[in-house]
């Protein structure tokens, strides 16, 4: 068993705060989980993957993969909350994480906007602005944040999760 929950979407768009009412139910709920986080990941791996052009995305992006497949290779469900928009990570993720829930965060540019922490502003080129995202063909769920608390989004993904037949 690799157990993954891959959340994806936007700068912005709340994968940070979800995935944390994620990690907080499922331990609720007795289950085994690490928040691996795309903007904590970064400073970490910051002096040998830093960057923020498309290169250095993707090969963050597939780090964050293999990390969730160490952690998850224990066991161990892995929520993982990244930007990481690149279509083939996607297809990798499918093919070797099972069980895997992919979810895919949306809400309007104004409320992304309103989000964001200044500092993001200023670190780069931006996916969605300057480089163009490659958003999953078929993610298990889509969530449109713009109306909802984190712990409304993540009791969404722990229904869609146990609904699939992943809860112990």
């Amino acid at each position: 068993m690799n157990p993954v929950i891959w959340i994806t979407g936007l700068p912005g768009v709340g994968k940070t705060e979800a995935a944390k009412a994620v990690v907080a139910r499922l331990r609720t709920d007795g289950q085994s989980c690490l928040l691996l986080d795309g903007d904590s990941l970064r400073q970490v791996l910051a002096p040998l993957l830093g960057g923020y052009d498309v290169v250095s995305r993707r090969c963050l992006a597939e780090t964050y993969a293999n990390v969730a497949g160490l952690v998850a290779g224990q066991g161990t469900i892995s929520v993982v909350a990244t930007v990481s928009l690149f279509a083939d990570i996607h297809t990798r993720n499918r093919a070797r994480f099972a069980p895997y829930l992919e979810v895919l965060l949306t809400c309007d540019e104004a409320e992304r906007e309103r989000r964001r922490p200044r500092a993001d502003l200023g670190s780069g080129p931006q996916v969605g602005v300057d480089i163009a995202p490659e958003w999953p063909v078929a993610p298990d769920l889509r969530i449109d944040t713009g109306c909802l608390t984190a712990a409304e989004i993540g009791a969404r993904v722990v229904t869609r999760w146990q609904a699939l037949g992943h809860a112990r």
